[in-house]
């Protein structure tokens, strides 16, 4: 126990049965096993990939023969969005929440994107998820992650979330709120932050916030709506204490409901701590998850999980809807088939590509001369909301593809579309030009775009010249 704070080691014993203390300390600083979430299932046949399920049916616990020589972020799989390495307990608030198709949904604290893309992911990229980092930096991770798994339905804002409520009004059917905490999950990633990192004023610290970020939030949700509030900490002054704060600030408007999590192992909520009694329905239904509890479809770090309902209204003082100073053209529906026909006739597409993206309808807008595809419930959000950037770009103002369209399309294109081997698939995500010899796609005049596959991975788009295929990959994106 050396490795503890001596008061971290006082509190896990305070929540936990005596017999359980040693087993969660052994195991709060083991590495997390590998999981990968799967957004195409085609990924289950990898060669060399060993795949096994975990109590979340997208989750998978994951084995590669070669996983010390490529780092998972550099494979094919992960490029392409197939995949996103995400812990089994950051999947749970989306499980938990249950996002529907079309809803209107908020992801509070969202960068840097496990959580939106899942829940994009989960609804078939249509409605809108109204994704908020007040951080630039983060937020810059949060846009190439919702990038990189094609979330054409999320918007991404960039606001304090405590002040957020000023701005929107009682409006969201779900808000996720996986709050800023003390992190002490964080243990089971860097086996010495409890030794260098973890202090208790961090707690009493990250707990002001929460309480504030849950009003925000609770201001947000629209009547007969659902919230999900979580963290990944075992503090309870961060957990139950937060909870049972916005059942005593908005009384009479708040119903705890089950997680629908009883088959995942998990400790009930407290009934109270140092002192302060916490409500039945906290105890009954909110669920604390520990490190050393654990099955053969569950192994993750410290998380604490609650539902909650809105069954009435709150008192609140009316939004204040900001101008907008951005003009921004949204596409009606003929304008909508004619970006449809031109890029299926460009690379021999069914007219039914939108489908790649999404399983509702597609709307495009132009902003500053740059083609975007997002979601109509997106659009709707984006004329009376400020915004830092909604859906996917399809487009530069030069009518230049992006790399993300690009993957997408590559692996249904029949038309001005080549396929490389391995060799040059590798050449080609090191930023390299590539020479070509099909007669029929030398024969293109120069400055053709030509979309770029390697079996059925999308690597992204070239312009013909002179008889080799100028590399247009992201600068960012290169191996």
């Amino acid at each position: 126990m050396e490795k503890f704070p001596k008061r971290f080691v006082e509190r896990i014993k305070a929540l936990l049965p005596a017999d359980e203390v040693d087993a969660f300390l052994e195991h709060c600083t083991e590495p997390l096993p590998k999981v990968v979430r799967l957004k195409n299932e085609a990924v289950l046949q990898t060669k060399g990939w060993e795949l096994k399920p975990t109590a979340v049916p997208e989750g998978f616990f994951i084995e590669r023969e070669n996983q010390t020589e490529l780092a998972l972020g550099k494979t094919l799989e992960h490029f392409t969005g197939d995949i996103y390495s995400q812990s089994l307990s950051s999947m749970l608030p989306v499980v938990v929440l249950n996002p529907q198709p079309d809803e209107k949904i908020l992801d509070l604290c969202a960068a840097p994107g496990s959580k939106t893309s899942f829940l994009a992911q989960r609804m078939g990229n249509t409605g809108v998820i109204v994704a908020n980092e007040p951080s630039s930096s983060r937020s810059k991770k949060l846009a190439a992650n919702l990038d990189r798994m094609a979330s054409i339905n999320a918007v991404i804002i960039q606001t304090d979330g405590t002040i957020l409520n000023s701005f929107i009004a009682q409006e969201f059917d779900r808000i996720l709120l996986d709050a800023p905490c003390s992190s002490e999950g964080y243990g089971r990633r860097d086996n010495s932050f409890f030794s260098k990192m973890w202090s208790e004023p961090k707690i009493f610290m990250a707990a002001k916030l929460q309480k504030r970020l849950i009003e925000s939030a609770w201001e947000m949700l629209a009547p007969e709506g659902v919230m999900v509030y979580s963290t990944c900490t075992s503090a309870p002054e961060e957990n139950e204490c937060v909870v049972q704060h916005l059942l005593d600030t908005y009384p009479g408007t708040v119903e705890i409901l089950p997680t629908g999590l009883e088959n995942t192992p998990h400790a009930k909520s407290l009934t109270s701590w140092e002192g302060q009694e916490f409500d039945p329905q906290i105890t009954a239904h909110a669920q604390r998850f520990y490190p050393h509890l654990r099955s053969e479809t569950w192994n993750s770090e410290s998380f604490f999980v609650v539902k909650l309902t809105k069954i009435a209204s709150v008192k609140r003082v009316p939004p204040k809807k900001p101008t907008h100073t951005t003009e921004i053209n949204f596409f009606k529906k003929n304008q909508n088939a004619e970006v449809v026909t031109k890029l299926a006739k460009a690379f021999g597409l069914e007219k039914t590509w939108p489908q790649i993206f999404t399983t509702g309808k597609p709307a495009f807008y132009v902003k500053q001369n740059e083609l975007y595809l997002t979601t109509p419930e997106a659009t709707r959000f984006m004329q009376n909301n400020l915004f830092r950037r909604v859906g996917v770009k399809v487009w530069d103002k030069d009518e230049n593809l992006t790399t993300v369209m690009a993957q997408r399309l590559a692996p249904h294109a029949t038309k001005n579309v080549v396929e490389l081997n391995e060799k040059q698939a590798a050449r080609w995500l090191e930023g390299y030009d590539t020479p070509i010899e099909d007669e029929a796609l030398t024969s293109l005049k120069d400055g053709t775009p030509v979309l770029v596959r390697h079996k059925h991975f999308g690597l992204g788009w070239g312009k013909m010249i002179q008889g080799k295929i100028k590399n247009k990959l992201d600068r960012d994106l290169v191996f």
